[in-house]
């Protein structure tokens, strides 16, 4: 088949009338959710309207329309999978993991026993000794691995293997997790993802039966009653599975993977002949046909499904499948169209990715890949990554998601909850791992580099409403921000019957799979060097042209020159020649915050508008006054008295600030509603932080590496963020740089402009540029701050300040310039709080 031929132009003319919600945006996340259609939605919105659908436990008419929408619903599910009840029986669960609990909490490794045995004493279940063998591949989900725990205690061993292993007749000792003196034979359970949702590899559904015959060569060594689970939630997304061919005993996944709604829902598809082998326990409402409250007798119902769906099922949600259903045929067609679609998008990335190169000969990336994008049948919509700096160097993820995050691109980075797979192709040791515990990395975190060696990638997975202007703008974003070259940069025009793929594709940029059974750290090799040679040229933007040595330091006076705060989080500044210091910063910093009608905190990432409300302070009055453009300004006073603390217009709230909960004091209607007439968001409400809430920064001080619990107001990390003039010029000069070097006109920001974009309390003049990086200690004026390192910078600060309007800069030069974290400004706190204590403009700075 051409490969031209698999992509679904149809979808271009589409998108924009099903899809609105993807209005100037690039979603390339579909593998970890993919996006509901608003055809889907209002279809499913006018059932509800229609009918009038009941608890399926109870008998009146509402009750039973719900239970034969949800049979309907079933048989069209395992219509979908080419099966029927004959075969298979599909549970619903909360989701693929809950289906997988299941298993491991039910799955008997002793002998099975006769169907109408289980009803009899569900203590009979408890007496077996440990036997058989539980095997996962080792790239895996993690709730896959999370079963392991569940099984320690009912299974003879627990094997975690790579896939050349399983090839193995004599497998090492380091992939047995756990085995008893004795093995003994049993019922076996092995585990594996029909697509890695790591890679998109696509592992072959022949092993199935290769399992159950008991024809691979670890299973010598752990001999017994085979069975098999396939974790499909990342297949089923884009690719058809066919249960009438391949037929595995247990089936998992998650239908918001599928059709993007509704999420909270997912099955269990359990092959009839293999049912016996769940040895439930618990019983919920709806699963028993008799028990005692009085006696420990209970009866489970003999339908399966009946029988694990403890109580009322979500059967509104259920009824929400058959138009995910509707949607995937109507819009994307056949399953095996859309698979050829996304298989065809991910190809053009993957290869256009693969040939990009820096000046220095460096690939610019690093590609996570077990084939070369030949055939849709091995290999899904997703392609995993790492960046290259010309002189070889790993870019960090969080970086790359801070900057996609200015190209309104969504793509997904860190390990995907597959810690196998990025142990394989990143070549990370379970000491590794620990070792980076130990360092403060814990899954989900931006501690993307450690060491220099990433912690984690990069994924880019297409969804069947995906279209190549996708792949392009992902590319275009790669090229404009990493891409360091003399030569013309490349471009990504090209139309869909305009594509051409090489016949053969050298792979030396991709990482290879060769397992070792020696060590996990060993088992990745390169075909070749992926860095290149030795690299003279570091490229336009390295760190070495931006930084210069801070030491001897020059003669240049350093001063304060601006004091600024933000009484109300992410509004505008109010700007002051000399301000008292509080307990918490710079006295009434951050104290009051912005929150949306559901309590969620407001910032400029989701309304820029904000920075156009101006507070200003008048202690004379203790009042606190905001204004915005022609309207009226409001005011309110600083402080409210015990009695307010009990009025209906002085409620108290609770809500988030970088994950820490903070209370605080609703400041009333009227302001209130000032706020939501400005903004045009009804529903914002004005927060006052409570004087006696504790809230303390993590950071630690720079100089002992110790962390100093000084209390925070709503304010991100810490208690103050400085920067100096001559860092912000050094950067402003860059960006005209860059600008000139790629011809390109870009916004014109001058110095001011540019300052006040990064939101510090102090700044300072004199001194060199980036010589704030190495403070520890500093007295300003007659007080001492302590530096607790520098900011990470995120697309907050292209934001510009006077204007509300978003560019690209300079968070786009300063990612090339200053390196992984895109530190700009350091972080300080009080080294001690004096009542009274005030900074003035023209205090002297004088590092200690």
């Amino acid at each position: 088949m051409a490969f031209v031929n698999l992509y679904n132009v149809d979808i271009e003319s589409r998108r924009d009338n099903e899809f609105p919600q993807l209005k100037g945006c690039t979603y390339v996340e579909h593998i970890g959710a993919t996006l509901y259609s608003k055809s889907q939605i209002e279809a499913y919105q006018q059932e509800l309207l229609s009918n009038l659908y009941g608890n399926p436990h109870s008998r009146s008419e509402s009750s039973r329309l719900s239970t034969d929408a949800v049979d309907q619903i079933r048989f069209r599910l395992l219509e979908h999978f080419n099966t029927s009840e004959d075969e298979y029986t599909l549970v619903f669960t909360a989701n693929c993991t809950a289906a997988l609990k299941t298993i491991a909490e039910c799955f008997s490794f002793s002998q099975p026993l006769e169907d109408g045995d289980e009803a009899n004493d569900a203590l009979s279940q408890m007496k077996n000794s440990q036997s058989g063998c539980f095997c996962y591949l080792l790239d895996n989900h993690t709730s896959v691995e999370g079963m392991r725990e569940c099984l320690h205690d009912k299974t003879s061993a627990i094997l975690c293997l790579p896939e050349s292993e399983l090839y193995n007749e004599d497998i090492s000792k380091s992939f047995i997790l756990a085995q008893q003196d004795s093995y003994n034979a049993g019922n076996c359970l092995f585990v594996y993802p029909a697509q890695s949702n790591f890679s998109g590899r696509k592992y072959p559904l022949s092993w199935i039966e290769v399992i159950r015959n008991q024809e691979l060569g670890f299973q010598n060594q752990f001999t017994g009653n085979w069975f098999t689970v396939l974790d499909a939630a990342a297949l089923v997304c884009t690719s058809p599975l066919d249960l009438g061919v391949h037929k595995p005993d247990f089936v998992t996944l998650s239908f918001y993977k599928m059709f993007g709604f509704p999420t909270g829902l997912g099955a269990l598809l359990v092959k009839n002949s293999s049912a016996a082998l769940l040895r439930k326990t618990y019983f919920g409402g709806g699963t028993v046909a008799a028990s005692s409250a009085t006696e420990r007798f209970h009866v489970f119902r003999p339908n399966l499904a009946e029988r694990f769906e403890d109580g009322t099922i979500p059967f509104l949600d259920i009824i929400a499948v058959r138009h995910g259903l509707d949607a995937l045929k109507k819009i994307g067609g056949s399953m095996e169209r859309i698979s050829g679609h996304t298989f065809y998008i991910a190809k053009y990335f993957h290869h256009k990715l693969a040939h990009l190169r820096h000046s220095s000969g460096v690939n610019v990336a690093e590609i996570y890949t077990n084939g070369n994008f030949k055939d849709p049948e091995t290999q899904g919509g997703v392609v995993n990554f790492n960046l290259f700096r010309a002189n070889g160097d790993y870019i960090g993820f969080a970086e790359v998601d801070r900057l996609a995050q200015l190209y309104n691109i969504h793509l997904r980075t860190g390990c995907f909850c597959n810690i196998g797979a990025c142990q394989m192709f990143l070549k990370i040791s379970s000491e590794d791992i620990k070792s980076n515990l130990q360092a403060g990395h814990v899954c989900g975190d931006d501690r993307d580099l450690i060491n220099g060696r990433p912690t984690g990638s990069i994924r880019i997975s297409f969804g069947y409403m995906s279209t190549l202007q996708d792949a392009q703008h992902c590319l275009k974003f790669i090229v404009e921000n990493f891409l360091e070259t003399a030569n013309p940069k490349p471009v990504f025009t090209e139309k869909w019957d305009e594509v051409q793929f090489e016949d053969e594709f050298e792979n030396s940029y991709e990482v290879k799979l060769e397992m070792k059974s020696n060590e996990l750290k060993d088992s990745v090799t390169m075909d070749t060097d992926l860095r290149g040679s030795e690299c003279t040229n570091i490229g336009l933007y390295s760190m070495s042209q931006m930084t210069q040595a801070v030491s001897p330091r020059l003669d240049n006076v350093i001063i304060l020159t601006n004091i600024c705060l933000y009484p109300v989080k992410s509004c505008a500044a109010f700007k002051v020649s000399e301000w008292e210091i509080g307990p918490r910063g710079l006295l009434f910093d951050r104290n009051w915050m912005i929150v949306s009608e559901n309590g969620v905190a407001i910032s400029q990432k989701r309304e820029p508008n904000l920075c156009l409300i101006k507070p200003s302070l008048d202690l004379l009055q203790q009042t606190l006054t905001l204004s915005y453009n022609d309207m009226k300004p409001v005011t309110i006073p600083l402080y409210r008295e015990e009695k307010d603390f009990h009025n209906s217009a002085a409620m108290s709230c609770t809500s988030k600030i970088c994950g820490d909960r903070v209370l605080g004091t609703d400041c009333g209607d009227h302001v209130s509603d000032w706020i939501s007439e400005a903004l045009g968001r009804p529903g914002c409400r004005l927060i006052q932080q409570n004087n006696d809430h504790i809230r303390t920064s993590k950071l630690k001080d720079k100089e002992n590496d110790i962390t100093k619990e000084e209390n925070l107001s709503l304010s991100n990390e810490s208690q103050y963020l400085l920067i100096s003039r001559p860092s912000v010029q050094e950067l402003l000069s860059k960006i005209k740089e860059r600008q000139s070097n790629e011809n390109e006109a870009g916004e014109q920001i001058d110095l001011e402009n540019l300052v006040h974009r990064f939101r510090a309390n102090l700044i300072v003049d004199g001194g060199i540029g980036y010589e704030e990086d190495s403070w520890e200690q500093i007295q300003i004026g007659q007080h001492r701050f302590m530096g607790q390192g520098g900011c990470t910078r995120c697309q907050m600060i292209c934001l510009d300040q006077e204007t509300g309007q978003r560019s690209k800069e300079p968070l786009r030069t300063l990612a090339v310039s200053r390196g992984r974290k895109i530190p700009f400004g350091i972080h300080v706190r009080n080294d001690a709080h004096a009542e009274g204590a005030r900074l003035r403009v023209g205090d002297i700075v004088q590092p200690v």
